[in-house]
């Protein structure tokens, strides 16, 4: 009987033969599907680092991560033009306005210098506990007026620089994002009187009791009541905190109002009708 030899053909000749039975739309589609697998697979990954990121960094702003939370840095042409003045002017009252940001004018070569020294903010009653760093400002034109609009801390609560620290007569101004990725003062609408803020300065802490409680309108409102708003954070003969944020974080009112929570210093003055557990404090 006649036998007839037969030779396995090799892995490349198998793949050969297969793409060649391949029609040129089934070609098209198997690119196309594998192209997509590439895709998702980059975007699965890109989404995740970025969220590992945010969370990062929600950890580096908490109070009591040991992580170096974010700076932000003044704009070197800021610092170069402030450290040409010779003379320094009066304050400048920082205006809320309706983009949800705040802005004033340029402040002075003193202002500056003011070094902030608040590193932490503790809120019991709205379970806040974050660092706090100093935020600058960057120079825009507006009404073809130059105007220094305020950085705002993404995940950690930014001090104004240039507004007074924790024992120091004056008013030490805190503000934060009610919305975003960090959203640190997302529930500073809820604080009350009577609540109690503590902050951190220079390995001391400052006891401080809620008194008031606004909320203002901030958008297409006269200049009159603008300038009112403003006066809320412009500094004082007393020690006073100022937390500012944005409100309300959604609807079509979005960004129109804004929160000021305003708190003094802990004394036997407040003791009497507010109920606060002294532990290690210290009455100023």
């Amino acid at each position: 009987m006649l036998r007839r030899s037969y030779q396995e053909p090799s892995s490349s000749k198998r793949i050969s033969v297969t793409r060649k039975a391949l029609s040129p739309r089934a070609q098209i589609t198997w690119t196309l599907g594998n192209l997509l697998l590439l895709g998702g697979v980059y975007l699965l990954l890109y989404v995740g680092g970025l969220y590992t990121q945010i969370e990062y960094f929600r950890l580096a702003a908490r109070g009591d991560s040991e992580i170096d939370a974010p700076k932000m840095i003044i704009d070197p042409a800021i610092q170069e033009s402030l450290a040409t003045q010779t003379e320094a002017p009066a304050f400048n009252i920082p205006i809320l306005n309706s983009t949800g940001r705040v802005s004033s004018s340029v402040p002075s070569a003193a202002q500056a210098a003011h070094v902030s020294t608040v590193s932490r903010v503790v809120i019991p009653s709205i379970d806040v506990d974050s660092k706090v760093i100093e935020v600058g400002w960057r120079v825009e034109e507006q009404a073809g007026q130059p105007v220094a609009v305020w950085e705002v801390a993404e995940y950690a609560v930014g001090q104004h620089k240039g507004s007074a620290n924790p024992g120091e007569a004056g008013n030490i101004v805190l503000a934060g994002h009610v919305g975003g990725y960090g959203k640190v003062f997302k529930d500073l609408f809820y604080v009350n009187p009577g609540d109690q803020i503590a902050l951190y300065s220079e390995g001391q802490e400052f006891l401080y009791v809620v008194q008031e409680h606004l909320i203002v309108d901030e958008e297409g409102v006269s200049p009159k009541q603008r300038a009112a708003n403003a006066r809320l954070i412009e500094p004082t003969d007393h020690e006073v905190v100022t937390l500012v944020t944005c409100w309300p974080p959604k609807g079509p009112q979005r960004f129109h109002q804004r929160v000021v929570i305003q708190a003094v210093p802990y004394s036997s003055n407040t003791s009497s009708n507010t109920d606060i557990g002294l532990g290690a404090w210290t009455v100023r």
